[in-house]
């Protein structure tokens, strides 16, 4: 929401007075909205602003965006779609209307559009740290692990001490089966970020993979008190319960995530296995 903040104070300085109001009265309700987690209401007044701002306003293409998003929360993924073409074609070398497209086409499983878009963004922007974790993801997924192994190493050239590089390296690794590298790799980081639960998480993630249950729930049951809101938390709770047999409580964990924004492919599968029993 802070983006959308400079949007309005923008849109104060070039509109004439009752525009201007009638703006900053949409940006406090859609932000009241977003607050909210009511993503339907922000979306009807992003389009009220944007009807107001009108065509030749400078930063239309961030409206858009931001609508995209709004519908994209609501699971309207052709609209968010729409919205972030709007957007890219409205301004083409804006690094965050290509990221937000690039992020849409990967939970569309649109992998090569994701790719695409993440080049694009990095030919602008190349040492976006961000952009070359999310870039690394989607490579990740199209199984290209050198790519990936190679974005992160570069944000950690850039930031030897990112520790959700690191991670996400180390996630790579996990999956080649280097098991107890990984584990000392998260203690390390566990002892110097105590408070991070993506790292309690990611160590549940590698116990999960050595059906070792008991010590993965207690690490992702660390995760969810030091994050309550981690969607993804949530999901790696249902797999060890799954692990252990335990369906009907799984799937109270997995509609929690979907709740807190976890709707990926793979998380309506373990729905849908958890369903059948």
């Amino acid at each position: 929401m802070k983006k959308l903040i400079q949007i309005f104070i923008l849109v104060v300085a070039i509109a004439g007075n009752s525009v201007s109001q009638s703006i900053n009265d949409y940006e406090k309700k859609a932000s009241e909205c977003w607050s909210k987690q009511d993503y339907k209401c922000a979306e009807h007044y992003f389009n009220a602003m944007i009807k107001i701002a009108g065509s030749n306003y400078s930063e239309l293409y961030l409206l858009y965006s931001n609508l995209g998003t709004a519908q994209r929360r609501q699971g309207k993924y052709q609209e968010a779609m729409a919205s972030y073409d709007k957007a890219y074609d409205l301004r083409n070398n804006s690094t965050d209307v290509l990221s937000n497209r690039a992020s849409l086409k990967r939970q569309m499983n649109d992998l090569e559009g994701s790719l695409s878009d993440y080049n694009k963004a990095l030919s602008i922007s190349p040492n976006d740290k961000e952009l070359l974790m999310n870039r690394s993801y989607t490579k990740k997924m199209l199984k290209d692990t050198i790519g990936a192994e190679n974005d992160l190493l570069q944000v950690l050239k850039l930031d030897p001490n990112d520790f959700k590089a690191l991670t996400n390296l180390t996630n790579i690794r996990v999956a080649k089966g280097e098991f107890e590298l990984a584990l000392s790799t998260y203690e390390k980081l566990i002892a110097e970020n105590p408070k991070e639960p993506i790292l309690y998480n990611n160590r549940a993630d590698v116990y999960l993979k050595m059906k070792n249950y008991d010590k993965a729930m207690i690490d992702v049951e660390q995760a969810l008190k030091l994050g309550p809101k981690y969607g993804n938390a949530y999901v790696t709770k249902a797999e060890i319960l799954i692990g252990q047999g335990d369906r009907k409580n799984a799937l109270k964990y997995l509609q929690k995530a979907v709740k807190l924004g976890e709707d990926s492919e793979y998380v309506f599968k373990l729905i849908d296995e958890c369903n059948k029993y």
